[in-house]
This record gives structure tokens, C-alpha cells and sequence, in this order.
């Protein structure tokens, strides 16, 4: 039982067929009053201002102001979050963003553990769960695996997917922090694979695969990057690979099994009321225009005219949203370029509650309007389950504000169900974020992202979706956070346990 109340965001989405589509759901993520700036402090140069309150910016922020920097979190949302967030409806709750945690996310574990919140944790598959199968559509009917059947189906197809370089990635991919070249691989090595998309890989290899498998590999590539085949490139389904210790049976322990039992906005709660008990001041509802340099001091301009200096900068704004924003000096042509072609992640990810007991479902449907569904848990009362089910790049195809009687449909494919309601965020439709987390297609990683991560003068550029490792996961933005905060901290001094300067310490 978590300690915060849930509150009414203007986020997210609940359809039922009795009241049709209502905007907004419960969060114990918003933040009441939104603002907290003492008067004394309003028109002054901050040290330190941080744009955005999700995962990067809270551990950015409360890293600052537990070394002492005045520092302002600035927010355009009503809460905490960002694109990761926990709705609570009826009871129950539903992850609407970013969900999974594990023990391989070295840095986010780390801020459970702070928290205590290490053992909070609950799965999302249930052993014993009703409809403990895996169902299967490629447009010939509906036929049901055994899980294990299912998995080692999965297991094989990618394995002779990934497997470029004959080591099932290790020799592409040794140290994925490191990805575009290090001491056992070369920039050019790593370049090569970058030209290809993972239609160009299902291409080579498809001729060893069964038409299931096939449809297996076709739906997991955009399941995981959000787009389709044809966009994704291969290098970065390379990347997960390592990241997941070179091994397809690990996928669900590290990519869809653990969550946090409060739901990921308990642990940004934790993360945000720690900043604020050590000083931290904020502003939500903030959305900024434009951000300006001049003589080393950085000027933020919000979208209602007010004006914020500071002396440095973290900037966590989502890659999709970043060409919405006016920079002055303007961006690096390269960098400028990299936000013209941009990601490619546009996912739809659905929630509903459906009757009776589906908690072992698992299934996946090729082509579909959705690809992959879960069985999620009871929901509050124990008669019905959660259920959670992910689609690609669906624009032009299903839009969940516009027709969300045919989310009802879409999910009936998998398996015949009585769907009470249907909850969702539509992430593309969103002015703050416009797309999901970031994949990126051929040719961009090597040609783009450590421009991405360069500072722009004195602003520092903080987001998952330039991550040196797990990058588009919570992990990635965790390290973002950090990584900024420490630059700040390194070059506008932090004190620590030395004497101010100009005293004479006493020995």
C-alpha cells in the first residue's frame, strides 16, 4: 500500500463502451501545490537548472542539491515522471510508460536500494495464472504453444538473427557502454553493421527460418524498438543483445518480468521528495520555449514569457520534442540534422482489465494491430486480470484517441475476452514527448549519437535516448542524470568536507 494519495493528472486515458473516452487519471506522480519558488530566489541566477522531472532530472536535481547547488526543476507536465508513470484506477495499477526493473540495471537498482524498495517488487507473469499458454496468429486462425514451446521457438529464431558475426554479437558488440568502438572493436567494424536496417538482416536469414519463426522475429523487432523492421536498425538489436548477456533466454527476467509493486511513480516520489527535503525548488506546469547563452550565463524562456538564468544547465527534453525548442546559439548542423531525421519509436502500449482469471496469456499476432500481449496480474478484488499489450508503429493505422472501440477488437485476436475497460497514454499524440523511447533507424547511431551527447555550450544534454548503455530504458536516463549532475558539480565546485576558502583550517 503505497504512502502517497493519487491525484488527478491530465495524462493518460480510460475508455469504457458505457462512458466512452475520458482524459485523465489518478497518480500519486502529480505534484501539489505545482510550484515551489521562495520569493527571494525568483528573479536570481541559479546555479543549477534542470529541465524535466523525469528520471534523468530527478536524479540530476537531487544529486545537485545534495551537494548544496541552488537548483530549480522546471516541468511541463503536472507530475513527476515523464515517460515513465503509474496510473492509479479502481484500485489497480498500470504502468504507462517505462515498467520493468532488474537486477542487471546496475544504476537503477541501486536508487531502489536507497529507497528501500529493493524487495518491493512483484512479476508479471504468474505460474499458476489462468490461460497459461502462448497464442499465435498469422492470419491463418489462431493456434496455441506451450509456453516452453513458445520460448524456444523465440529462442531460436533470434538466435539465428542476431548471429552476424558468428558469436551471437559478442564480436560486434564486447562492451555495450562503449558501442561504437572500444580497445576490441573499431569505429569502422561497428559502422558496417550500422549501414544495415533489420529488414536487410531478416533478408540474409530468412531462408533458416519457419514461416512462424519468421513471424515470431517480424513482430519481436518492433515490439522491442517501437517501429518496424524496415526502420530499426540492426546495430541496435545487437546492442540488446549484449546487454542482456548475449543470450535470448534472458530476454524476459531483464526486459518484461519485475516491477516495482508501488508502481515506477513510488519510486520517483522517493527520488523527488528527497531533492525537495534538501532544497530543491521546482516549477511544473512550465513548458520552456527557448533556451539562450550569453557571456556564460543560460537564460530559459518559458512558453508564458517568464525568463530563468542559470549558470549551467541539464537539459533532459525527449529527442522528438528538442526541435520544438529555440536555441540561441543554435544547434550544431550536425545535431541539427540528427533531429530532422530523428527516432523512430511511435508504440502503442495498452492496458485493460478483462474478466476472469488470463494471468498466464501470453500471445502474438502477425500482422496485427497489436503484436504482443501479456497477462499483467489480478487486478484490485482478484476476478478480473490486467491485461498489457504493445503495438509498433501504428500512425495511419490505429489511433487509440480517435477509435478507441477498436483497441476492444484488436485485443480479442489474441484470445476471446470480456473487456471491462481500457486504459492507455498515447505517447505520440503527447506534446511532451511525441514519440516513445528512442530507436534509432540505420546509419544514425554511428554518424549521430555522440553528437547528441556532446554539451551545447552550458547546457548539458541529459536523456535516455542517448544513453551510453541502456539506452530508452529508465537505467539509461538514470545514468544521464548522474553523469550531467557530476559535470555540474566538477565545474562549479562542491566543497565537501574542505574549509571555505579564505579560512585557515585547524588541525
Amino acid at each position: 500500500m503505497s504512502t502517497y494519495e493519487a491525484k488527478l493528472s491530465k495524462d493518460g486515458h480510460v475508455y469504457t463502451k458505457r462512458d466512452g473516452l475520458v482524459g485523465g487519471l489518478n497518480t500519486y506522480a502529480v505534484i501539489q501545490p505545482h510550484r515551489k519558488v521562495r520569493s527571494v530566489d525568483e528573479d536570481s541566477v541559479w546555479e543549477a537548472i534542470v529541465i524535466g522531472a523525469g528520471y534523468a532530472g530527478l536524479v540530476a536535481s537531487r544529486d545537485l542539491v545534495k551537494v548544496g547547488k541552488k537548483t530549480l526543476l522546471v516541468e511541463a507536465r503536472d507530475r513527476i515522471g515523464g515517460r515513465t508513470w503509474s496510473a492509479e484506477v479502481d484500485g489497480t495499477t498500470y504502468e504507462m510508460g517505462g515498467t520493468w526493473v532488474s537486477h542487471v540495471h546496475g544504476r537503477l537498482f541501486a536508487e531502489m536500494q536507497r529507497y528501500g524498495l529493493q524487495d518491493q517488487v512483484m512479476t508479471t507473469r504468474t505460474e499458476d495464472g489462468g490461460c497459461s499458454y502462448f497464442t499465435l496468429d498469422t492470419g491463418s486462425g489462431t493456434r496455441k504453444f506451450s509456453l516452453q514451446e513458445a520460448a524456444e521457438m523465440t529462442a531460436r529464431a533470434w538466435r539465428i538473427f542476431i548471429n552476424i558475426d558468428g558469436n551471437e554479437g559478442r564480436g560486434i558488440c564486447p562492451l555495450p557502454h562503449s558501442s561504437l568502438g572500444n580497445v576490441r572493436v573499431s569505429f569502422d567494424q561497428i559502422k558496417a553493421v550500422d549501414q544495415l536496417s533489420c529488414r536487410d538482416r531478416i533478408d540474409q536469414i530468412r531462408h533458416l527460418l519457419t514461416a512462424d519463426e519468421l513471424a515470431l522475429i517480424e513482430s519481436l523487432v518492433p515490439h522491442c524498438g517501437g517501429g518496424s523492421v524496415e526502420s530499426i536498425s540492426f546495430l541496435e538489436m545487437i546492442r540488446s543483445q549484449a546487454l542482456q548477456g548475449y543470450s535470448p533466454e534472458t530476454f524476459e527476467d531483464i526486459w518484461t518480468l519485475y516491477k516495482v509493486r508501488g508502481g515506477q511513480s513510488t519510486l520517483a516520489r522517493r527520488i523527488f521528495d528527497d531533492a525537495v527535503k534538501h532544497g530543491l525548488q521546482y516549477a511544473f506546469e512550465t513548458p520552456i520555449k527557448s533556451i539562450r547563452e550569453k557571456d556564460s550565463m543560460v537564460s530559459l524562456t518559458t512558453v508564458s514569457g517568464k525568463i530563468y538564468r542559470a549558470q549551467r544547465v541539464i537539459n533532459t527534453i525527449p529527442i522528438a520534442v528538442l526541435p520544438t525548442i529555440s536555441f540561441d546559439p543554435p544547434l550544431s548542423p550536425l545535431r541539427r540534422e540528427a533531429l530532422e531525421i530523428n527516432q523512430v519509436c511511435y508504440l502503442t502500449k495498452i492496458h485493460a482489465e478483462a474478466e476472469g482469471d488470463l494471468r498466464g496469456l501470453r500471445g502474438c499476432t502477425w500482422p496485427g494491430d497489436f503484436l504482443y500481449i501479456y497477462g499483467d496480474g489480478f487486478c484490485a478484488g482478484g476476478r478480473s486480470t490486467r491485461i498489457t499489450s504493445f503495438a509498433g508503429d501504428n500512425r495511419g493505422v490505429l489511433d487509440p484517441l480517435k477509435e478507441p472501440e477498436r483497441l476492444e477488437t484488436a485485443l480479442q485476436r489474441f484470445h476471446p475476452m470480456n473487456i471491462k475497460k481500457v486504459v492507455f497514454h498515447d505517447w505520440v499524440s503527447d506534446p511532451y514527448a511525441k514519440a516513445g523511447a528512442a530507436w534509432y533507424p540505420a546509419g544514425f547511431l554511428t554518424k549521430y549519437l555522440a553528437e547528441l551527447q556532446k554539451r551545447h555550450g552550458n547546457v548539458l544534454m541529459a536523456s535516455a535516448d542517448w544513453a551510453h548503455g541502456w539506452r530508452s530504458f529508465i537505467e539509461g536516463a538514470v545514468e544521464q542524470g548522474a553523469l550531467a549532475a557530476n559535470v555540474v558539480m566538477e565545474e562549479l565546485g562542491v566543497l565537501g568536507a574542505n574549509p571555505p576558502p579564505g579560512t585557515l583550517a585547524k588541525i
